[in-house]
């Protein structure tokens, strides 16, 4: 039986300690097994050893890496609410019907995101381009030389039964309706009538489907 001195020093009687002298309170139970030090570094180690949880996106359940704001697989900002996005996304439009483009400058755009230095184009009107292609490139030019949308920013693809669009890597991003986080760059994403394309600094392109007519049966 052993026991330890207020000093810290093992020894073996409990009154005095016999390499220091000093009065040993028996009346404490300051005896101890000595392996607990080493029942003790086991502990700590498997408590350091235990592998971190791996948080997962909630728009694609890709792994993130570290501490990364974006997903390094859709995009996906984790700053943001994640309850938005488990919000349904609207069921895209059949590309059967007729398409359009409406490209204008949006004030409400420019107020919320244009850079000083920049006058918002009050008499650029509206432009309007069927997308009767398979692919609409959408650039500067198409943007009334909107000087925040890159030369080619992105592109309207019909895809199958589908029209989907594709950010080509722009410098400032493509938003679609009242999502604030920009869409992945080179990733299709499916459009449905009405949607608001946002980019640069004052460009908004919607997208309307006018639905074909029923063709009569032949009798």
């Amino acid at each position: 039986m052993s026991a330890t001195c207020p000093d810290g020093h093992r020894s073996a009687t409990d009154d005095y300690c016999d390499q220091c002298g000093a009065r040993i309170d028996s009346s404490r139970d300051d005896r101890v097994s000595l392996t607990q030090p080493a029942e003790i570094m086991a502990a700590m180690t498997a408590v350091v050893n235990v592998p971190p949880a791996t948080e997962r996106c909630p728009a694609c359940d890709g792994p993130r890496a570290t501490s990364d704001r974006f997903c390094e697989s859709c995009g996906f900002d984790f700053s943001v609410d994640p309850s938005r996005a488990a919000e349904p996304a609207a069921p895209p439009v059949h590309a059967r019907g007729r398409w359009t483009a409406v490209i204008a400058a949006d004030r409400a755009h420019f107020d919320r995101v244009a850079p000083d230095g920049i006058a918002f184009p009050s008499d650029l009107r509206p432009q309007t381009f069927a997308l009767d292609e398979s692919e609409f490139r959408i650039g500067r030019e198409e943007a009334g030389g909107d000087p925040a949308v890159s030369r080619l920013h992105a592109v309207i693809l019909r895809e199958g039964d589908l029209y989907v669009i594709v950010d080509k890597g722009s410098t400032n991003g493509t938003r679609i309706n009242d999502d604030a986080r920009p869409i992945a760059a080179n990733i299709p994403l499916p459009l449905a009538d009405g949607d608001r394309l946002y980019l640069g600094a004052w460009t908004t392109i919607t997208l309307l489907c006018e639905p074909l007519e029923p063709q009569p049966e032949a009798s």
